[in-house]
């Protein structure tokens, strides 16, 4: 009965909503995990996982995917991102912790549909603006990076629920104004730096 339901809400979302999957449906499908393979058929492809690939840039092939919803490029050597990966307008869940990513790739402020995006674990010192524009993103992972800069528009990210910040040092006034742009999240942060004192 449950992979009946499963079905129908896939083929419901395929139909209704173009190709923006549902959380169920999104769950149940099929991850693609070699590029060459999701490239023969593209139009199938909603998730796509090339991980610990060593890639130190993203392969251009994969603009070629229309329907992705969810892409993880965790555990490569990126340093940035491509300006064309906004173009990916139904993503949902976008995964590169652990590269080498220095500014935020603005491109992610596109992805209106983005419900969960981990960029744990790079060397990024700020998140723009344009953040403030996700208004479904419910998950932010941004753990071991260098912020400091969280601009008052982020707080456009109503429905966030969770935000990661360990590892990264905040005296107690920046961790409390973070709180306040986010009242409804939950914040995990490492232990005050006791800056300026």
């Amino acid at each position: 009965m449950r992979t009946s339901l499963l079905l129908v809400a896939f083929f419901s979302a395929l139909g209704a909503q173009g190709q923006l999957l549902t959380q169920a449906a999104l769950d149940s499908t099929r991850t693609y995990r070699s590029l060459e393979r999701a490239l023969s058929e593209p139009e199938k492809v909603f998730k796509l996982d090339l991980s610990g690939r060593k890639l130190k840039e993203l392969p251009e092939e994969i603009r070629r995917l229309p329907n992705l919803n969810a892409l993880d490029l965790s555990g490569n050597k990126l340093k940035e991102l491509p300006a064309w990966l906004g173009e990916l307008q139904y993503m949902q869940e976008f995964r590169a912790s652990r590269n080498k990513l220095i500014a935020f790739p603005e491109a992610i402020c596109r992805w209106r549909a983005l419900k969960r995006l981990d960029l744990s674990r790079n060397a990024l010192t700020a998140l723009p603006k344009c953040m403030g524009q996700l208004k479904q993103l419910v998950s932010l992972d941004a753990w071991d990076n260098d912020l400091a800069d969280f601009p008052k528009e982020l707080s456009g990210m109503d429905a966030l629920r969770f935000l990661d910040l360990r590892n990264i040092q905040y005296s107690e006034e920046e961790m409390e104004r973070i709180r306040d742009l986010f009242p409804r999240a939950k914040i995990e942060f490492s232990p005050s730096c006791n800056c300026g004192m």
